[in-house]
């Protein structure tokens, strides 16, 4: 994820938790972080909120990167309000039904590269707390399940 090393990435921020996101996005939308980009732009977002998007194929792909030199870490995101200063985003292409409706519909692929993606960021952040954008906030579904019963469990 960029060129730091364990250290550098440390003193970068204070990261305290690990939020888990859905596009909310039915099955047949298989998109990646440029069109999220695009439509978090579009609603008055300087970036793309997420630190990494994790597509239906379980490729990760790296968001939120305001100055360029690839180390997405280094940014405070927005995707969780009273929250992105002291966490990353994780987003999960999918969550919705072809109607509209929440569900889960993420991948194997995904599941395991985000699985993978956690421990790695667990490496660079030990203590900091997984979990789903509801755990958060209260009125939303996203992602769609109890991610903590899922990583943790």
């Amino acid at each position: 994820m960029g060129s730091c090393d364990e250290a550098e990435v440390r003193l970068m921020r204070d990261i305290t938790d690990i939020i888990v996101h859905g596009s909310a996005t039915p099955p047949s939308m298989d998109i990646g972080v440029r069109e999220i980009r695009r439509w978090h732009i579009e609603r008055g977002f300087i970036d793309v909120g997420y630190t990494t998007v994790t597509r239906r194929n379980g490729i990760i792909e790296l968001g939120r990167d305001l100055d360029g030199d690839n180390d997405v870490l280094e940014e405070i995101g927005a995707h969780t309000y009273g929250f992105n200063k002291n966490s990353v985003g994780l987003c999960l292409v999918g969550g919705l039904s072809e109607d509209g409706e929440p569900y889960f519909n993420y991948t194997c692929h995904q599941l395991f590269a985000l699985r993978n993606n956690i421990q790695q960021l667990l490496e660079y952040f030990p203590g900091a707390v997984v979990g789903g954008h509801r755990d958060y906030n209260s009125s939303t579904w996203c992602p769609g399940f109890d991610v903590k019963a899922w990583f943790y469990g």
